[in-house]
């Protein structure tokens, strides 16, 4: 297989987001309202995998929408976020960085495209599915679909962005994979399983991608920012699920270590630059 790290956008977050110290409603407020000082600039990434049985696309970043000009635009933004998710963003799409303009460049259609998949709801990872639609497949936990949205978690996935989208339901299984033993083997041969990490939403997936080599890749959405999360156990910000965030770091830490992981990768890691990994 290979694996094309794909950069669609950025953030501009509160410097705590990606190791955060606290969780909860009173936290996030805190890190809507940091001043520009004490804000990151991360990644927002995307992911095109090469399969054997088709092309596959993980995620799908902001939309062209947002950012009309390449730049920071905040009317372009307040369009299609709320105030309080404009507020904690800050996001902005460079030219030539939204999904299709990057598929295109390597000639590939949407309708090329055998599945996309979503790992959550939140806009960052599905604004520019609106680019995408015309793919085979968008498929999503069922758990994500019709659980997270509706809690807590409800205040960081607006459903303007994907309620009107072809979005096909699959539910979670029993797996030996996963905090809690969850997964979504998508072709039934182990190759590529979407497996339940919950704490950042309760339906959220990270997935899992194993190679005719033996050796594999995990794409772990937003259950880490970078190694450090799991290397010292603190999870990410905006948050609501503290303990099961937790134990998605400790599974995420167990496979790090496994020999035949060739890498773990996260959405918003600034020490992963776009490239191309064959495993």
């Amino acid at each position: 297989m290979k694996l094309h790290i794909l950069r669609c956008g950025y953030i501009r977050v509160a410097r705590d987001v990606p190791y955060g110290s606290r969780s909860g409603v009173s936290a996030a407020a805190r890190q809507m309202l940091a001043a520009d000082r004490d804000r990151v600039i991360l990644p927002v990434c995307a992911y095109l995998v090469e399969h054997p049985k088709g092309l596959l696309l993980v995620d799908t970043g902001w939309c062209r929408d947002l950012s009309p000009a390449g730049v920071y635009d905040a009317k372009a933004v307040s369009r299609l976020l709320p105030p309080h998710l404009a507020a904690f963003y800050r996001p902005w799409l460079p030219e030539g960085m939204a999904v299709h303009e990057q598929l295109e460049r390597r000639g590939i259609r949407p309708a090329d495209l055998e599945a996309v998949l979503l790992t959550h709801l939140d806009p960052d990872h599905v604004a520019g599915l609106r680019h995408v639609a015309g793919a085979k497949h968008i498929i999503l936990p069922e758990d994500e679909y019709f659980w997270s949205c509706r809690t807590v978690y409800k205040t960081r996935q607006p459903v303007s962005l994907w309620q009107d989208q072809p979005i096909e339901r699959r539910f979670y299984r029993g797996s030996p994979l996963g905090p809690n033993r969850w997964a979504i083997d998508l072709f039934g041969d182990e190759t590529v399983q979407m497996v339940n990490v919950p704490g950042h939403t309760d339906g959220q997936a990270a997935i899992l991608l194993r190679s005719g080599s033996g050796k594999f890749i995990l794409l772990a959405a937003d259950a880490a920012f970078s190694p450090r999360n799991w290397r010292e156990l603190v999870p990410p910000g905006f948050g609501f699920g503290r303990e099961w965030q937790r134990k998605s770091l400790q599974w995420i830490a167990g496979l790090a270590e496994d020999p035949t992981c060739a890498a773990v990768l996260c959405s918003h890691d600034p020490g992963f630059e776009p490239q191309t990994m064959e495993f």
